[in-house]
């Protein structure tokens, strides 16, 4: 059997659900799997990673003596493991870390990786974030030290120049449509995993009786959820004061994160909807996909103010899994989805556009956005995401 490699020094977050449905569809595939990344790091929840290290067909790399934990390890010690373990195919599964390593590779053959290379880029944000003069004019002087790592110089002409990879897979549909050296690749690697734990963890189902009783006891109120580790640029704490204006009540399905830094006081608000009975949050990483249904479905519309954010979000992609439509900012690949294939509503980006947009969304049914939905995520598939993965890693 060939022997692959998937290289990704951080684990946290939806990383590690990457690596592990990519190392599922490598098993399919009968190759002997090596998963390099940060051993040592802190992260959220080991979920994934602890169901990895305990498979026998899996071998684990430490990265940690890396550089940066093996975010800015160079080309020749990637080709140093590549020889060390005879690796064929190699998929850098946040490739978007790697650009200067890739780079690399122009200097002479002798620079080259070994076998084939997947990149799978996540966040090609500059796209969405148009140069004005006084930028341009940084840009330009600042060039010369820093066209390595540069994002526009790497994805609009080196990658595809020097074929710096065999294969660069991108979750960004739009950026895609632009970039013709590119392949799409569907984002809906948490769906699949949850398919793949689906009865792991029936003891959390304690919560949908709680959630059924929270929400009985604030019927006729608009319901606001929040799903997963709080977080400022996700618009946590403008959920939180959604809430108390709105005379709505709130639903985390998430860990709180005391160390985050909000634009409000979100203890205060906290206390505010919890003395009057309308807050619920577990303070738990929940990874039953049933109980995470349930939470989905506890709403009828999904609010996502989300800060410069450009890329695509899987809380979004969950939601109208379930035929849920977003509210979401209209800048990068979001709002680029939303107003494009009729998702839901967008909003300017200021507070006073949110709220806004909030009143009239919550004012359109549910099932006015139900056809547009159903053919979207037809094409965001988790058989569509096999099709494609699989291709990419046949040597």
């Amino acid at each position: 059997m060939a022997n692959a490699l998937i290289f990704s020094p951080g684990f946290d977050g939806h990383r590690q659900v990457y690596v592990y449905v990519i190392s599922h569809f490598l098993s399919e595939l009968k190759f002997n799997i090596f998963i390099a990344g940060n051993l040592k790091e802190k992260i959220t929840t080991t979920l994934y990673i602890d169901k990895l290290q305990k498979d026998d067909r899996i071998t684990m790399i430490d990265t940690s003596s890396y550089s940066q934990g093996g975010l800015e390890i160079s080309v020749l010690e990637i080709m140093e493991l590549q020889n060390k373990y005879n690796i064929e195919l190699t998929v850098f599964a946040e490739a978007d870390h790697h650009i200067s390593l890739f780079n690399e590779q122009i200097k002479s053959r002798n620079y080259r990786l070994h076998g084939r290379n997947i990149g799978i880029f996540l966040r090609p944000f500059y796209y969405y974030e148009k140069l004005t003069f006084l930028n341009k004019l940084r840009y330009i002087k600042h060039f010369k030290a820093k066209w390595k790592s540069d994002d526009r110089l790497f994805h609009g002409v080196l990658l595809k120049h020097f074929k710096l990879l065999d294969s660069a897979l991108y979750i960004d549909e739009n950026f895609v449509a632009h970039h013709s050296s590119t392949q799409w690749l569907p984002d809906v690697f948490q769906q699949f995993a949850e398919t793949l734990v689906r009865n792991e963890y029936a003891e959390q189902r304690i919560w949908i009786d709680k959630l059924n009783s929270f929400i009985e006891k604030n019927k006729g109120s608009l319901p606001l959820f929040y799903f997963g580790t709080a977080q400022r640029r996700r618009g946590y704490d403008l959920l939180l004061k959604m809430a108390i204006e709105q005379n709505a009540c709130f639903i985390h399905c998430g860990l709180r994160a005391e160390n985050e830094k909000y634009d409000y006081d979100v203890d205060e608000f906290r206390k505010i909807l919890y003395d009057n009975n309308r807050m619920m949050e577990t303070d738990q990483y929940i990874s039953d996909p049933i109980c995470i249904e349930y939470f989905f479905k506890s709403v009828s519309h999904m609010v996502l103010p989300y800060r410069k954010f450009y890329g695509s979000s899987g809380v979004m992609l969950q939601a109208l899994t379930y035929g849920i439509p977003v509210l979401v900012p209209e800048d990068g690949l979001i709002g680029y989805r939303v107003k494009k294939h009729k998702l839901g509503l967008t909003y300017k980006g200021d507070y006073s556009s949110l709220i806004d947009q909030l009143n009239k969304f919550k004012e359109i049914p549910q099932n006015s956005f139900s056809d547009a939905i159903t053919l979207y995520m037809h094409q965001q598939s988790v058989l569509h995401l096999r099709e494609v993965l699989v291709k990419a890693l046949k040597v």
